[in-house]
């Protein structure tokens, strides 16, 4: 894609955005053919926005490609939340182990160690709301939706337990409640094992161009796969020792 092709895509996607709307597709010729190409119209979006970057959720692509989506400061909510069901219309809700940044990690070429990197975090439970600028999330293609900052409508940010840093995170017994009648109930379920690996590759994809700052945050991929949220409805998902968090959609 040429610059031009890559600024007309991104207007679509900010315009679609700014108005709470959405488009159908991108139009021919405009459609990225390969992650970079998503991840660059995504840099683009975001631009556009003028929206602070609060966080990212990630993800790594089976042939090793760290991609990522960018969630904005607007739509980071606070443990219990409760959203107005139109807001975010898809209403995809994610249990996911999230980490935050408890110090700066400064730009460097060197590649930071898995030790490193563990001290600069601290996990914590959340829900990912999963939303799209595209009318019809399942009949968008994959590369569309990571130019659409990975379909990220928001997030839910729930409080760590005490002591959830000796926690095995790939062992993390996780349930998910909707109404008081249980939906999930499971030892692990990240498709990667250890949710902080995706987070890891994330984190050294970036970490020449990017200082992560203390305060922002990576979610890093679902425990509990997605469920279409109801209007009027109470979910709740709780990682065993980590945490609980919590999303009602008005």
């Amino acid at each position: 894609m040429n610059s031009e092709e890559v600024g007309r895509a991104a207007s679509l996607l900010a315009d679609a955005d700014r108005a709470h709307g959405h488009i159908a597709a991108l139009p021919d010729g405009l459609h990225p053919g390969s992650p970079g190409e998503a991840m660059t119209i995504q840099a683009h979006v975001v631009a556009l926005s003028g929206e602070t970057v609060a966080g990212w959720k990630v993800a790594t692509t089976p042939d090793g490609v760290s991609t990522w989506g960018a969630i904005y400061g607007r739509d980071v909510l606070a443990s219990p939340a409760k959203l107005e069901a139109g807001r975010m219309p898809m209403r995809g809700v994610e249990g996911e182990v999230a980490f935050r940044f408890v110090h700066d990690l400064p730009a460097r070429p060197a590649a930071y160690s898995r030790q490193e990197i563990e001290a600069a975090l601290t996990a914590f439970p959340a829900i990912e709301i999963v939303d799209s600028r595209f009318e019809s999330y399942a009949e968008t293609p994959a590369p569309d939706r990571l130019a659409d900052r990975m379909s990220n409508g928001g997030i839910v940010i729930g409080a760590a337990e005490a002591g959830a840093d000796k926690l095995d995170l790939s062992q993390l017994q996780v349930t998910l409640v909707c109404d008081g009648k249980t939906l999930l109930d499971q030892v692990g379920g990240h498709s990667r094992g250890d949710p902080l690996l995706p987070a890891i590759e994330f984190i050294r994809a970036r970490q020449e161009q990017v200082t992560f700052r203390a305060g922002q945050f990576i979610t890093a991929g679902t425990l509990t796969g997605m469920i279409q949220g109801t209007p009027g409805q109470r979910y709740v998902v709780t990682f065993d020792g980590l945490g609980s968090v919590e999303l009602t959609f008005g």
